[in-house]
């Protein structure tokens, strides 16, 4: 983590030696911005430098097996600056995607629950014990967490987003309707 840690400070081009969740084991060189601890491990943020998308990517820092320092550095601009603070508040289990709004339906006893786990959600709406909230997330994260809550959660916006959260539900239920 120090080593890391250094090449952000001193903005030094890195190739990490990297196994996927999959267990496949990557290189990528990049551009590290920033570590940081959520769900139980360090990662670390940063962008690909051989793709100009400017996506921060997320690498779990227990899985990086080796690391070579470049002697390139780098410079970020205004634009692409990374602000931590802006990811903790709309991202769920580290997971990286594009930046969205979505919308969706609560039907539960504590909408406080949800409004914890996800800072950005605010209610915007309240019709009888459903409660619209609007949230600015980051990927697909939030996804799992929203699935976690069953049939108190029902997807309105955007449409892709309503697209995951239908398939997920479908193959959930796929799991209790197969031959063992």
């Amino acid at each position: 983590i120090w080593q890391i840690i250094r090449c952000i400070y001193e903005k030094i081009e890195i190739t990490i030696s990297y196994y996927k969740m999959s267990r496949a084991l990557v290189e990528r060189r990049i551009k590290p911005v920033a570590v940081t601890f959520s769900e139980y491990y360090f990662y670390l943020i940063a962008y690909r430098c051989d793709v100009e998308d400017w996506k921060p990517l997320y690498y779990r820092v227990d899985r990086i097996a080796n690391i070579v320092e470049h002697r390139k550095h780098f410079q970020l601009d205004k634009a692409h600056d990374f602000d931590e603070g802006e990811l903790r508040q709309k991202i769920q289990f580290m997971f990286s995607g594009a930046y969205r709004k979505i919308r969706f339906e609560y039907r539960g006893n504590s909408v406080q629950a949800i409004l914890d786990k996800i800072p950005t959600a605010k209610v915007i709406d309240k019709v009888g014990n459903r409660q619209i909230i609007e949230a600015e997330t980051f990927g697909a994260g939030v996804n799992m967490f929203l699935l976690s809550q069953g049939a108190r959660i029902k997807a309105l916006y955007p449409p892709d987003f309503v697209d995951e959260i239908k398939k997920g539900t479908e193959n959930m239920y796929k799991l209790y309707n197969e031959q063992q």
